[in-house]
């Protein structure tokens, strides 16, 4: 306890003081090196915290004597941390453990499923994340194996391949080769680690590694954890397959699609919720260069709707929206839609029916609202029961606050947020067809109007964030719908011009600024809502 105390103090003093340690670093250097090898995992992952936090310094903080001296130890360091990124005996035990349950096709714990959050995005100039490649690992808890990991991966940005591969090479060479298949695993790790500080280096050993990783992932004799860490590197590496398309090996981008799909259909989550990871980079660096592949990846997909769980379902829900963000209107072409649109609008059925306000739920609602925006005019088979679907989510959600008597977190009116963004994906898609839609909805048609609205006026910003974001929209494709509730909805509007809450403000002033330019040669229209829209601006 003292020495995890002591590392543990050296690296909040790194951190937050670094000019009380610079007299006396290659003496703390050794120490922490020494420590991170420590048996005790809590010594050795304070330790470890040590290489991660010099990594993560300042230019300032971290003098020229400081770098110098940490890259005169990596010879020494990269073995430790090859070691820690190495799971002990104890853990595979678990891990295995695990697999069996997993592959028994019990229903999920509640250990297995991370709560579901929507964050809209704002409509003009919001900010996002940009997240490449999920961690590969089982839990969320912070251990020797991960900061291991972590800190190569810094130490590689900072140092970069001239410095990192000569000491990192061998041991990685012989963890990759060796016949323990957890020790190759951690190997895995330790490549996908440096992708992105040692890129363009590694590009010379790809020719070779790339086969060895598409036979991690599809040796059917490979434990899951093996397979997971694989498809996770498969993807840290895609922009190299890309690039090998471009320089005239067409077929590459089909073998890792047949090798990730393979696994698509796998009895472990583990294994399912990696490849779509790997699947979803795969996607973003390859863009339309994947067309060609598309039917039977949705066919492969569609399979995995019907024998996924939570998590696993929501790893696939975000592949499909990032397929339609990526890949565009080509998703809407021939029989495509007819594929994939049916079977997760059935999957939303059921949910709702079950549980309307499920949120698992809300990763498959984001991803129907990103394929009816680009699908355009092809998704206008399926509108009509997508738009009853979105009314329904909110008309229940807010059922369900108005009982709660404000005694809500914001995060319970997501439900709102989706279905109002999946409205938005209809109108954004289907244009001037909008209204038709409207028409052809018995049950929520005539209610639409009203129910925008509310959703400006609502307690929760999110709400009032998508809402804008709709009635932005409506003013741009389908300005006629808005037109009977225009005084309430510029009301709303224009009291939203409010910086105490930044997004939903941007999104009132964008919205208000599409109604002034479709009232472009009708100024009148505008004079009644200008004393007070040039005030609040």
């Amino acid at each position: 306890e003292v020495r995890r105390l002591v590392c543990q103090a050296i690296v909040t003093m790194l951190s937050l003081r670094t000019e009380y340690l610079q007299p006396h670093f290659p003496a703390i250097a050794e120490f922490m090196l020494k420590a991170t090898s420590d048996p005790n995992e809590d010594v050795a992952l304070e330790a470890c915290e040590f290489w991660l936090t010099v990594a993560s310094l300042e230019e300032e903080a971290c003098t020229n004597e400081m770098y110098e001296y940490v890259g005169g130890l990596l010879p020494r360091l990269m073995p430790v941390l090859l070691r820690g990124m190495v799971y002990s005996e104890e853990q595979r035990i678990e891990l295995l453990d695990a697999n069996e349950l997993d592959e028994s096709n019990a229903a999920d714990r509640s250990q297995d499923v991370a709560p579901i959050f929507h964050t809209s995005s704002a409509k003009r100039g919001g900010d996002e994340s940009d997240d490449e490649g999920e961690d590969p690992d089982e839990d969320n808890d912070w251990n020797v194996r991960k900061c291991s990991a972590a800190s190569l991966d810094c130490l590689s940005s900072m140092y970069g391949p001239e410095v990192i591969l000569p000491p990192l090479l061998p041991g990685l060479k012989e963890s990759l080769e060796h016949s323990d298949e957890w020790i190759r695993e951690a190997g895995v790790l330790a490549l996908g680690a440096i992708a992105d500080g040692c890129s363009e280096a590694m590009v010379e050993h790809m020719g070779q590694l790339h086969p060895f990783l598409m036979a991690q992932l599809t040796d059917p004799s490979s434990i899951p954890q093996l397979k997971s860490i694989a498809a996770w590197c498969l993807g840290r590496y895609s922009h190299w397959a890309v690039d090998q398309v471009h320089a005239g090996q067409p077929d590459i981008l089909g073998q890792m699609t047949e090798a990730l799909m393979s696994r698509a259909l796998d009895a472990n989550r583990k294994v399912q919720v990696a490849m779509c990871s790997a699947f979803g980079v795969l996607v973003e660096a390859a863009g339309d260069l994947l067309v060609p592949y598309l039917e039977p990846v949705y066919r492969t997909l569609m399979q995995a709707l019907s024998m996924y769980h939570a998590r696993s379902l929501v790893t696939l829900f975000d592949i499909l929206g990032s397929m339609a963000d990526y890949l565009g209107p080509v998703i809407g072409e021939g029989s495509l839609p007819s594929i994939f649109v049916p079977p997760l609008l059935q999957v939303w059925h059921q949910l709702a029916r079950n549980n309307p306000l499920d949120r698992i739920s809300l990763p498959l609602v984001e991803c129907l609202a990103s394929t009816a925006l680009v699908m355009g005019a092809n998704y206008q088979p399926w509108a009509l029961q997508t738009f009853d679907g979105a009314m329904s989510m909110i008309e229940r959600c807010l059922m369900h606050l108005s009982t709660s008597e404000d005694n809500y977190a914001d995060e319970e009116a997501d439900p709102i947020v989706c279905a109002a963004d999946l409205l938005d994906g209809l109108v954004e898609g289907l244009g001037a067809n909008f209204p038709a839609l409207l028409t052809s909805s018995t049950r929520y048609g005539e209610h639409f109007l009203g129910v925008l609205h509310t959703l400006t006026a609502h307690d929760v910003p999110g709400v009032r964030m998508s809402a804008f974001a709709l009635f932005g929209d409506l003013a741009r494709r389908a300005p006629g719908i808005i037109q009977p509730g225009m005084n309430e909805l510029m009301a709303e509007a224009i009291a939203c011009i409010d910086p105490m809450y930044p997004s939903v403000c941007n999104n009132a002033v964008w919205s208000i600024g599409e109604v002034c330019v479709k009232c472009e040669g009708n100024p009148d229209s505008l004079k009644p809502y200008a004393p007070d829209i040039v005030e609040k601006l």
